[in-house]
């Protein structure tokens, strides 16, 4: 086995999957089926079913297959909660709690209604859910892994304490879903995937910590970084960026009062404002705009280098001297004279502060049109 004793080898796959087309699996599957609409314990159906052999002594703590109890039309099942591998297809299993402490591995669900239903505690490894209805459906401390969750609406489903490791949720709606203390590693996703960039903090009784929303908003991030979704990417990393600065950076900075975290809570502060984490170059773009004026107002406040009988004519001329020396231009036509060296000296400090900020503006450009 590999992955914690969740992936069989082929053979073991394929009685898992196959057991249920048998005649016996087949009646089995129907009273399985019965028992989750009327909310009956599947325990106690599969009960009669339970394999009796030597080698199935833990089969909880080691789920062996014994290979010589693994004939082409026999049916039985591990334990008790092993619906290893069943299928369902177009069926309304919503609202029921007989999913609860389930082994799902390998199982199908193709176009079923879960809304409402209880899968806590389930294992998922190797699971399919495709296009089924999981609104409200509560998958607390269940996952696994190669969980496939495709085109399906899970809007406010509940995955609190769950992890899902390789999995594929390409095109599934998660928004409302709560994902407090969730795992997601190698997660899948496309176009049509959604989750909510305001995750929501609210499950019942429960309230996800603010601390955790970093770690979250990562993952989907890292998710959207590997299907080269840009666009998603970069909303992610400003919500992501923010929650640090927000959750992480400034409890500590009131914490420990140091200039360590003070340097990078600023820093972070700045980067968000100035850049939107370098995924905004127009707001680049806006703040060198306003620096530009800021010194134009400079110059028409300490006097512009021409003198001019219209107020007017001098505004313009402070905004004509300053576009130009911060855009580096270098023009030469308007210049203060050597009697008047501080105001120089401000030309030439905005001068390099032009220069530093369209280094960033063309960074930020180019991280964005040419990736």
């Amino acid at each position: 086995m590999e992955k914690d004793g969740f992936k069989f080898d082929l053979h073991t796959q394929r009685f898992l999957i196959n057991r249920w087309d048998t005649e016996t699996g087949s009646q089995v599957r129907d009273k399985v089926l019965a028992g989750l609409k009327n909310s009956v314990e599947v325990r106690a159906i599969l009960d009669p079913y339970v394999l009796d052999h030597e080698d199935n002594k833990d089969p909880y703590g080691h789920p062996i297959y014994p290979p010589d109890a693994m004939a082409e039309s026999e049916f039985w099942v591990l334990t008790h909660d092993d619906l290893r591998g069943i299928k369902f297809y177009n069926e309304d299993i919503s609202n029921t709690p007989s999913f609860e402490v389930k082994a799902l591995n390998y199982a199908s669900f193709y176009n079923c209604n879960l809304a409402g239903s209880n899968l806590e505690r389930t294992d998922l490894s190797y699971a399919r859910f495709e296009r089924c209805n999981l609104t409200d459906t509560v998958f607390a401390a269940s996952g696994g892994f190669c969980t496939r969750i495709t085109d399906c609406m899970a809007v406010n489903a509940c995955f609190w304490e769950s992890g899902f490791r390789e999995c594929d949720f390409s095109g599934t709606d998660f928004r409302g879903a709560y994902f407090e203390g969730t795992l997601f590693e190698d997660l899948k996703v496309n176009y049509r995937t959604q989750f909510d960039l305001d995750p929501s903090r609210q499950w019942k009784s429960r309230t996800m910590p603010v601390e955790q929303l970093p770690d979250f908003l990562r993952s989907i991030r890292l998710a959207y970084e590997r299907a080269e979704l840009w666009s998603h990417v970069d909303k992610y990393v400003y919500r992501e960026k923010t929650a640090q600065r927000k959750h992480i950076l400034w409890p500590y900075l009131k914490l420990r009062r140091s200039a360590p975290e003070f340097f990078m809570w600023i820093g972070s502060l700045t980067s968000g404002l100035l850049s939107g984490y370098a995924t905004k170059p127009v707001r680049v773009l806006l703040w060198g705009g306003l620096l530009a004026l800021g010194f134009s107002g400079l110059y028409l406040w300490l006097g512009t280098p021409s003198t001019h009988e219209s107020t007017w004519a001098s505004y313009l001329e402070s905004i004509y001297l300053s576009f130009t020396t911060f855009a580096t231009l270098g023009f030469g036509d308007i210049t203060y004279d050597a009697d008047r060296p501080w105001l120089r000296i401000l030309s030439t400090v905005e001068a390099l502060v032009g220069a530093i900020w369209i280094s960033l503006f063309v960074v930020v450009l180019a991280k964005k049109v040419f990736r």
